[in-house]
């Protein structure tokens, strides 16, 4: 087989691949044309450098896809993130980027000082609702092991949520209905008030479900787990997942020598109504970000089901690649996490599309879900305080990016008062001027932003995924950039 047909032959897998949906609208997002444009910069650095080494030619293409400018630009111009740590590839071929700051400032002597840490790849990031990602896979091991059925009322094993009246374990996993709780869980002041709170959870009678994504759900899918493993809900996960996997740095209390490790997350920003600034300052390292997770009591030990691990980069690519081997769950179960049932066409628009507590892809690229060029099988989980994971099961290419995005970062703005975001015209950084003229750096397009860096990423895997099979003889490597 020539250079041309094995080019051929890989987008062909490609096309197949990402209409491997039983979602019409979700096919056919790419064409063959895109595919094509994509890859050509592979053919053309093999023919211009025939003599060069695997290794080298994946250089070539790295330089030339932009990333790293691009990862500069993230970090360092615009600062929409202290620092970041991305890893991405399939299997055989893993590769590392690290950037920026796992710290600008902390407490010292109650005051807050410049004491900039640098990122390292054993960096330790708060998850966030990256943790979803868990309670998934303990549901979905209990079904394979005959213990659960997903279409079982959630009452039957926690008759505590007596309002959820037939709502099923299937429902929650799929974020097919709308919860709510009659009180915000954040607002109690006890984990046994959160508890009681909780419990009061009711189906909303509006069933609109244009975005319905929560974290009740989660929360409630862990007493699920618990019921029927007579396990805390965090020694399930150690016993079926992390040590099985040797996740020796995934807490959900990091332990006291591993605490310099963890990415600070302090000094979050927030601007209210009337102009001023709102700092946190207790989120120090190894402190939950999350508010529900805080108050259904993650420091006590307590896993919330939403929210509350930390984990490091290495070790979440360990998951995503025993997901993709099929180590962890049948083939089939890793499959259907990315079946959706809430998606929709209406009026013109989309419903958000969404699989089993995580993302899958959307007809409307300008809405968060997995970037087009995957699989139809592909699933993402991103987390509030800077995560993302992707996992492509057929394509066989796993994502993880962490980062700490909240530090010392305005994340939220009120609308009366954008008018106060200034951008720096030569680094495009966002800046919010407060009354006494001092400015803050201003982070509300991360998420956007971060999006780009990693589909960017993912084109890079499938670009060595190509390069991968005209070099099949190539042992693991793994390349560490920037």
């Amino acid at each position: 087989m020539n250079l041309t047909d094995k080019l051929n032959f890989y987008i062909n897998e490609l096309m197949k691949n990402q209409n491997t949906t039983s979602d019409p609208l979700l096919q056919n997002l790419v064409s063959y044309q895109e595919y094509q444009a994509l890859l050509q910069p592979v053919i053309n650095a093999l023919e211009q450098n025939p003599d060069a080494d695997y290794e080298t030619l994946k250089q070539i293409l790295y330089r030339q896809s932009g990333l790293r400018e691009m990862i500069i630009d993230f970090v360092q111009n615009k600062k929409l993130t202290a620092g970041l740590v991305l890893d991405f590839g399939s299997f055989d071929s893993q590769n590392e980027i690290i950037a920026g700051s796992k710290q600008e400032y902390a407490i010292l002597n109650n005051k807050k000082i410049n004491i900039p840490q640098k990122m390292t790849y054993d960096t330790i990031f708060d998850l966030a609702s990256t943790s979803k990602i868990f309670t998934t896979l303990a549901i979905l091991k209990l079904m394979e092991e005959n213990y659960l059925d997903l279409f079982d009322p959630i009452v039957k094993y926690v008759p505590e949520f007596s309002d959820l009246a037939n709502t099923t374990i299937f429902d929650l996993l799929k974020f097919k209905v709308h919860i709510k709780t009659k009180v915000r869980i954040d607002t109690a002041k006890t984990k046994e008030e959160a508890e009681k709170i909780l419990f009061s959870a009711y189906i909303y009678p509006e069933q609109e479900l244009h975005n319905s994504y929560t974290d009740i759900g989660a929360m409630i899918l862990r007493y699920v787990v618990e019921r029927i493993t007579a396990l805390p809900f965090s020694q399930y996960i150690t016993e079926t997942i992390l040590k099985p996997l040797n996740m020796n740095d995934t807490y959900l209390n990091v332990p006291a020598e591993k605490i310099d490790r963890v990415a600070n997350e302090n000094f979050s920003m927030q601007i209210n109504c009337t102009g001023d600034l709102i700092e946190r300052t207790d989120n120090v390292p190894g402190t939950v970000n999350d508010p529900k997770a805080l108050a259904i009591g993650a420091s006590y030990g307590i896993a919330p089901g939403h929210a509350g691990f930390f984990s490091t980069t290495h070790d979440m690519i360990t998951l995503g690649n025993a997901l993709i081997n099929y180590t962890l769950l049948k083939k089939e179960t890793v499959f259907n996490m990315s079946e959706n049932v809430t998606g929709h066409a209406m009026a013109n628009k989309y419903s958000y599309y969404y699989g089993s507590l995580v993302y899958c892809k959307q007809p409307d690229n300008l809405k968060l879900g997995v970037y087009h060029k995957l699989s139809g099988k592909a699933f993402m989980s991103p987390g509030y305080a800077g995560t993302s994971l992707y996992v492509d099961p057929l394509n066989q290419i796993c994502l993880f990016l962490g980062s700490n995005r909240l530090h010392n970062r305005i994340y939220d703005i009120h609308k009366n008062c954008i008018s106060n975001i200034h951008t720096k015209l030569d680094t495009g950084k966002q800046i919010y001027i407060l009354p006494n003229g001092a400015e803050e750096i201003v982070s509300l397009d991360y998420t956007k932003k971060k999006e780009l860096v990693i589909q960017k990423a993912l084109d890079l895997a499938l670009q060595y995924k190509l390069l991968k099979q005209l070099y099949p003889d190539v042992a693991l490597t793994r390349t560490k950039k920037i």
